[in-house]
C-alpha cells in the first residue's frame, strides 16, 4: 500500500489531538513481519522545565505501523505540515558570510560553520557507503543491527562520547539529512528577550579594581535599577546631552541629598563603584526604551524617513504615463531684482511643480511671488495641461522644441495636506474628473520623487545664481543674500525653462525605459520625453482628455476690470485707491462683436466686469460672457510691459510714480502760483493804463465804437509790428561809422524800449 505522504514530510497533531508526541519527520518505510512500518524521528522539542529553551539532546528515531497513521490522517486528527524552509538550511556559506554587516558577526558565523563541518565529518562514515560519496538509504541505516557497534567504534576513533555522536546523528536526521542541521544555533542562546539576572557587574573589571584600589569590580544592576536608567535615558533631547542625562539620573537615584548652609539641596554622588557607569546607562536605556539617541533626537517621523525602507520604487505603483503625478511646492531660495532697477531687490519666489510619477517628467509649474495657495496650485495644473508651451516659452525669449514640455492632465495628483486640499481644488476635481491623494502629515517621503526634485532644482539652478540663500539662514555678520542679487524675473524664468527642457530632453535614465525601447534598432536615447512618446505611441498614456479652454476658465484667477468704449481697462488698488491701470487696454474683434463697447458709448456708463487672467502674463486675458469665454489682448506696442513685467510689478511701478508726483506737488503748485500772480499783475497794469486812457478822452467809448473797426485795427497793428521788426533788425546790424555820442531824446529812448518790449512779448507768446 502506498502511503499518502513522502519521506522528509513532517506530521503533527491537529488542534485538540495528541496522536503524536509532537512534530515528527518521516525518514522512510519498510515491510516487516507482514506489517508496513514508517520510520519517524521527533523534531527538536522545547524543555518542559524551561519553556523558552530547547532540549539539548535530540531524540532517536522510532517506527510505527502505517495503519496507526492512516486512520488519524483520514480523520484529520493528524496532518502534513507545510513548513517554510529555514533560510539557514538552503543558503551557501559564502552568501551567509557576505550578508554579515559587522566583522564580529562574520567571525562568529565562521566559527559556527567550522564546528558544523567537524560534526558532519564525525558522522559522515556512518551515513555513507564506505569509500564512496554515495549516502546510505535511511532504511538500511535504521535496520542495521550492527550500527550501534559501528557508531561506538567511530566515537572511540574521534574521541567523543557515544551520546554526543548519537545526538549529532539524530539532529542530522531530524533536520532532513542536511549538513546545516548540525549548526550550533548559538543565536538562540541566552533566552532571547529575557534579561539575565545580575549578581555581579557584567563585563571586565575596572583598572582601579585590578589594582586593589576599590573593593568591588562595579555596580550590579537590579531590575529596578535598569528601569531607572531607562527613565533617565528618556531625558535625552536637543537640550539634554546623554552625559548630562546620566548625571541627572545618578543625582536622583545614586546620591545623598543634603542641605547646605543656605537651605539648598545638594546631591552628593556615590562612589563610582557604587553606582551605574555611563556605559550601563546607555546600554539599558537603549535596550528598554528601544531607541537610540539619534532616534530620540530626530523623532519618530523623521527617524522613519531616514532609516525605514519598504524596498519599493515609485514606479511600482504606476504602469502608464499620466496615471499619477506628484505635486509640491518650495521657495526658489534666490533673491531677484526688479526689471526696472537692479538696485531694487525682491524676495525669493514660490515654485510649484507637477512631476509625472512614471517618468519623472516635469510638465507643469508655477513660479511667482504669490504665496502657495489653492489658486496657484490650480495655475500649475492649468500650465501642465497647456497643449503647446512653445509660445509660453517665447514670452521669456526661449525657443524650445515642440513637445519638450508635454501637456497632460494626470488622473491622480499625489500631494501633501497643503495647497490642493481646499474647496476650490475639490470642485475642480469633480468638474474635470481628476483625483487627489494626500499623504499623511509629516510624510514627505511618501512622495520622495518630487522632494528629491526640489534638491536637484536647487543644486543645478538656484544655488548657482547670484543672490542664492543656499538653503540656510544668514549668520550674524554675513552679508544679506539680497545684496548679491542681480537677476530679474524675466531672466530667471528663461533659465528655469531651459533647465526643465534639459531635465526632460537631455538627461537620460535607462531605468525608466521599457525593455523593448532599450533594445530598439536604431537605438533611442532613453530621455524622459523619448520614453513619454514611446509609451504614448503604444497607447500607454492614461492621462485625461480635457477641454483646455474650459479648464483655463475655471482655474485662472479673477481680476477687476472696466469696459469702456475703446476697450477693457484693468482696475486695481494703487496706494489703497482703486484706479484704472494705464497702458493695459484689452480688446479684440470678438469683444467688439458682442456690442458691449457700443453699449458703453451710447449710454456713457462704463461696465464693471471681472477678467480671467494670469497675473504673471499681461499679454492676454479672457472675458466670461453669455456666449462663452472671449479672448482679449493688449496693444502690441507694449512688449516690455507684457513680456517682462508681472501685474504686481506694474502696480508697484504706478505706486512709485504716484509717490514721485506727490513729492513734486509743492514745486508744481509754486510754479502755478507764480504764473497766476504774474498774469494777475499784468492784468492789473493793463486795467490801470486803460483807465488812464479813458480819463484822457474824458468819457468811456461806447461798446459799438470799440468793436466797429476790427479789421482796420488789425491792419494797423500788423503794420506797426512790421515797422518794429524792421527797426529791431537795423539795430542789430554792425556799425558803419564811428559811434555818434549825440544824446538821444527822451521820446526816441522810449520808442526803442517799446520795440524791444514788443519783441520779447512776441517770443513769449510764440
Amino acid at each position: 500500500m502506498k502511503p499518502p505522504f513522502h519521506p522528509m514530510d513532517v506530521l503533527d497533531n491537529t488542534a485538540g489531538n495528541s496522536i503524536l508526541t509532537g512534530p515528527v519527520r518521516i525518514l522512510g518505510w519498510a515491510h516487516h513481519d507482514g506489517d508496513d512500518l514508517v520510520w519517524l524521528i521527533g523534531l527538536p522539542r522545547m524543555s518542559k522545565a524551561r519553556s523558552s529553551q530547547r532540549k539539548s539532546y535530540a531524540p532517536g528515531p522510532y517506527s510505527k505501523r502505517l495503519s496507526e497513521l492512516l486512520e488519524p490522517l483520514a480523520e484529520i486528527r493528524i496532518h502534513v505540515l507545510k513548513l517554510q524552509p529555514d533560510p539557514k538550511m538552503s543558503m551557501k556559506d559564502e552568501d551567509r558570510l557576505a550578508a554579515c554587516v559587522k566583522e564580529q558577526h562574520r567571525e562568529s558565523l565562521g566559527k559556527a560553520l567550522e564546528d558544523r563541518d567537524t560534526r558532519y565529518d564525525a558522522i559522515k562514515p556512518l551515513v555513507r557507503v564506505a569509500g564512496s560519496a554515495v549516502s546510505l538509504s535511511l532504511t538500511v541505516i535504521l535496520e542495521d543491527a550492527s550500527f550501534g557497534n559501528r557508531l561506538a567504534a567511530r566515537a572511540d576513533e574521534i574521541k567523543v562520547a557515544k551520546s554526543t555522536l548519537y545526538n549529532w546523528l539524530h539532529r542530522y536526521l531530524a533536520g532532513g539529512c542536511q549538513k546545516n542541521a548540525l549548526l550550533s544555533n548559538y543565536d538562540r542562546c541566552g533566552n532571547p528577550g529575557q534579561a539575565k539576572v545580575q549578581k555581579r557587574k557584567l563585563g571586565r573589571g575596572t583598572r582601579l579594581f585590578k589594582q586593589g584600589l576599590v573593593p568591588t569590580r562595579g555596580y550590579a544592576l537590579s531590575e529596578q535599577d535598569k528601569e531607572r536608567l531607562a527613565w533617565g535615558y528618556r531625558l535625552v533631547d536637543h537640550s539634554m546631552r546623554p552625559r548630562d542625562a546620566y548625571l541627572v539620573t545618578c543625582a536622583t537615584h545614586w546620591a545623598e541629598h543634603v542641605l547646605d548652609d543656605f537651605g539648598q539641596v545638594r546631591a552628593v554622588l556615590f562612589e563610582k563603584y557604587l553606582r551605574p557607569t555611563f556605559a550601563q546607562f546607555m546600554r539599558w536605556g537603549k535596550k528598554l526604551s528601544e531607541k537610540t539617541v539619534m532616534q530620540m533626537l530626530l523623532g519618530p517621523t523623521k527617524w522613519r524617513q531616514e532609516t525605514a525602507s519598504q524596498g519599493g520604487s515609485e514606479q511600482d505603483s504606476v504602469a502608464a504615463v499620466g496615471q499619477q503625478s506628484m505635486f509640491d511646492g518650495t521657495t526658489t531660495d534666490v533673491y531677484l531684482v526688479s526689471y526696472r532697477s537692479r538696485l531694487k531687490k525682491l524676495p525669493p519666489m514660490t515654485r510649484l511643480i507637477l512631476k509625472e510619477s512614471r517618468l519623472g517628467l516635469i510638465y507643469g509649474l508655477y513660479c511667482g511671488w504669490e504665496p502657495a495657495s489653492p489658486q496657484t496650485a490650480l495655475l500649475a495644473i492649468l500650465h501642465g495641461a497647456m497643449p503647446c508651451k512653445v509660445e509660453w516659452a517665447q514670452r521669456f525669449g526661449v525657443v524650445i522644441p515642440k513637445g519638450a514640455i508635454p501637456g497632460l492632465l494626470a488622473r491622480t495628483h499625489l500631494a501633501d495636506n497643503g495647497e490642493l486640499k481646499a474647496a476650490k481644488a475639490t470642485e475642480a476635481e469633480e468638474q474635470f474628473g481628476f483625483g487627489l491623494d494626500c499623504t499623511p502629515t509629516m510624510s514627505g517621503d511618501r512622495k520622495g520623487g518630487i522632494e528629491t526634485q526640489h534638491h536637484s532644482d536647487h543644486a543645478h539652478l538656484d544655488k548657482r545664481l547670484p543672490g542664492a540663500t543656499h538653503g540656510k539662514q544668514r549668520a550674524r555678520g554675513e552679508d544679506h543674500p539680497a545684496i548679491a542679487a542681480l537677476w530679474n524675473y524675466y531672466e530667471y524664468m528663461a533659465e528655469l525653462i531651459k533647465y526643465v527642457v534639459w531635465h526632460n530632453t537631455v538627461q537620460e535614465d535607462p531605468d525608466l525605459a521599457p525593455d523593448d525601447m532599450l533594445l530598439a534598432d536604431p537605438p533611442i536615447k532613453p530621455t524622459r520625453v523619448n520614453i513619454y512618446q514611446w509609451l504614448t505611441n503604444r497607447r500607454m498614456n492614461a492621462s485625461l482628455a480635457v477641454d483646455y479652454e474650459a479648464l483655463r476658465a475655471f482655474t485662472l484667477p479673477d481680476v477687476d476690470a472696466v469696459i469702456r468704449k475703446n476697450g477693457i481697462y484693468l482696475e486695481a488698488k494703487v496706494h489703497g485707491r482703486k484706479m484704472l491701470l494705464p497702458r493695459l487696454r484689452y480688446t479684440s474683434a470678438d469683444l467688439a462683436a458682442t456690442g458691449l463697447l457700443s453699449q458703453v458709448k451710447q449710454s456713457g456708463t462704463p461696465i464693471h466686469v471681472r477678467l480671467k487672467m494670469d497675473r504673471n502674463d499681461l499679454s492676454q486675458a479672457w472675458l466670461p460672457t453669455k456666449a462663452g469665454m472671449i479672448r482679449v489682448a493688449t496693444s502690441a506696442r507694449d512688449t516690455t510691459i507684457l513680456t517682462k513685467l508681472t501685474l504686481d510689478e506694474w502696480i508697484l511701478y504706478l505706486e512709485e510714480q504716484v509717490t514721485r508726483k506727490d513729492l513734486t506737488v509743492g514745486a508744481t503748485e509754486q510754479s502755478d502760483a507764480d504764473t497766476l500772480l504774474r498774469r494777475l499783475e499784468t492784468t492789473a497794469t493793463a486795467s490801470k493804463e486803460l483807465g488812464a486812457e479813458i480819463a484822457a478822452l474824458g468819457k468811456r467809448p461806447s461798446k459799438a465804437k470799440l468793436t466797429r473797426d476790427l479789421d482796420k485795427n488789425r491792419a494797423d497793428e500788423l503794420k506797426s509790428l512790421q515797422d518794429q521788426e524792421e527797426a529791431f533788425s537795423e539795430a542789430r546790424l554792425p556799425a558803419a561809422s564811428p559811434i555818434d555820442h549825440t544824446p538821444i531824446e527822451a521820446d526816441e529812448v522810449s520808442a526803442a524800449d517799446a520795440v524791444m518790449d514788443a519783441y520779447h512779448a512776441q517770443l513769449e507768446t510764440a
